[in-house]
């Protein structure tokens, strides 16, 4: 092969290298859980952590950890009735991410990937008392579409909001029932992002 088709090849492959980086976030998170099978949730709080990696100047993958709690309860008639204690949700999120005018400085983006979301069980003082006891809820991988903006402060650090739509629909057991809850969280965060 002549010397000038491999250097070529090397800069062909070199150029998307160079268009690489990456950023880490951290991020503030709230989250709305869907009332499912008699179980109302307040808003879910929490904190997050995310790595984006950059492989062309506009496309880029992102793998982020959300710690999410909500206290919940069991609804009779339309009123909450009974504390069915705290639930404990931890999505972990690998999306693909599209994002327009990445150099300015307001840059959207949009995206879509896999979770998998694993939670805690709930308990409390008054689901023992009613009987029903310790309530199961199944860890579950699933799908979430993305979307947010970041707003670039120099070449190293950005403030960014960000949106998923998470699908998690896991089974809850107790006292030998099943039901499945429709939990399907929005989660909206807030945060910033240091990139290298």
């Amino acid at each position: 092969m002549p010397i000038r088709y491999v250097a070529v090849v090397i800069a062909l492959i070199a150029l998307p290298l160079s268009a690489q980086s990456n950023d880490v976030g951290l991020w503030v998170s709230t989250a709305q859980l869907k009332d499912s099978s008699g179980l109302s949730f307040d808003n879910a709080d929490g904190f997050g952590v995310s790595l984006n990696h950059f492989w062309t100047v506009s496309l880029s993958t992102e793998i982020g950890a959300t710690w999410l709690r909500a206290d919940t309860a069991i609804d009779i008639a339309g009123a909450r009735a009974l504390d069915a204690g705290r639930l404990k949700i931890l999505p972990i999120t690998a999306n693909v991410q599209w994002h327009f005018a990445r150099g300015s400085l307001f840059s959207p983006y949009i995206g879509a990937g896999v979770a998998y979301v694993s939670s805690d069980d709930l308990s409390s003082n008054d689901l023992n008392l009613a009987g029903v006891g310790r309530v199961k809820i199944d860890d579950k991988a699933s799908w979430d579409a993305n979307a947010g903006m970041n707003f670039g402060i120099g070449r190293s650090f950005a403030i960014a909001a960000d949106a998923k739509y998470i699908n998690y629909e896991p089974d809850a057991t107790a006292a030998g029932t099943t039901e499945k809850l429709k939990l399907n969280p929005l989660v909206v965060s807030v945060g910033v992002r240091l990139r290298w």
